[in-house]
């Protein structure tokens, strides 16, 4: 059985965490993970292994950035508003943009 390496944070997992706010952006702060990761997805281009190899490095970014109890470095930018669970994905409160009015 293999071990988890801990989680940290590398300019790839930041990259992708831009990404990702991004597309919650677009998105209103909230959408499901597969439609945020599909979009990210679908804009570069990607398919088969590469696609499954992004997806992983997707979720895995989401991750470290939504753990606000690890230690790890990455500022939290992401929480799960339905519980740890959910695969409904969201910005936190404090990196929401202040509504316009």
């Amino acid at each position: 059985m293999r071990s988890r390496k801990p989680a940290r944070l590398t300019p790839v997992k930041a990259r992708l965490a831009a990404e990702i706010r991004q597309q919650l952006l677009v998105h209103g702060g909230a959408a499901h993970r597969d439609v945020v990761i599909g979009r990210i997805l679908q804009r570069k281009g990607l398919s088969g292994l590469a696609a499954d190899r992004t997806r992983r490095a997707l979720l895995s970014a989401f991750e470290l950035h939504a753990d606000a109890a690890k230690d790890v470095g990455a500022p939290h930018l992401f929480e799960l508003p339905f519980g740890p669970d959910s695969h409904r994905w969201a910005l936190d409160g404090t990196v929401l943009p202040p509504l316009r009015s």
